[in-house]
């Protein structure tokens, strides 16, 4: 019985030395044209559905014409997405009847937006190890397709 059970160990571990995965560094590259400051978050497509820097949280990318770079680990050959956003609140003249001025709160997203779930093809790349991605511009914050450059 112990034999069977450590053979069956050992095939675990073959089985699992036949699927390793080699560890990447990738480097993405941005503008920030627009005044204003956007969340930025990664998206992994691949089996690890790992998102960068959190599930819970965002990069926050400055305005500025410099390009920007994010560096990140990811799995060889995964596909990683981006997606950025800005949430905007307007006020409009109008008082409500309890005396507070009307406002509403928009998100205007790019890429494959806030949670990943926008389809945009040319927002993602393939992972490999000291590669660097195009330099997108973000500049048009409602639109659904980037300013690639």
């Amino acid at each position: 019985m112990n034999r069977l059970i450590c053979l069956c160990a050992v095939i675990g571990l073959l089985g699992a030395v036949g699927t390793t995965v080699n560890a990447a560094e990738m480097t993405f590259q941005l503008i920030n044209d627009t005044d204003r400051a956007l969340s930025l978050k990664l998206f992994s497509r691949g089996e690890s559905r790992q998102q960068w820097p959190a599930k819970s949280k965002a990069y926050s990318v400055r305005p500025d014409t410099a390009v920007q770079q994010l560096k990140i680990k990811c799995d060889e050959g995964e596909p990683i997405c981006w997606g950025a956003w800005v949430t905007v609140q307007s006020v409009s003249g109008a008082v409500s009847n309890s005396g507070y001025r009307d406002t509403r709160t928009s998100t205007y997203q790019i890429g494959v937006g806030e949670r990943g779930m926008i389809e945009c093809p040319t927002c993602c790349h393939v992972c490999k190890d000291g590669s660097l991605t195009p330099v997108f511009g973000l500049r048009n914050s409602s639109a659904q397709t980037p300013d690639v450059r």
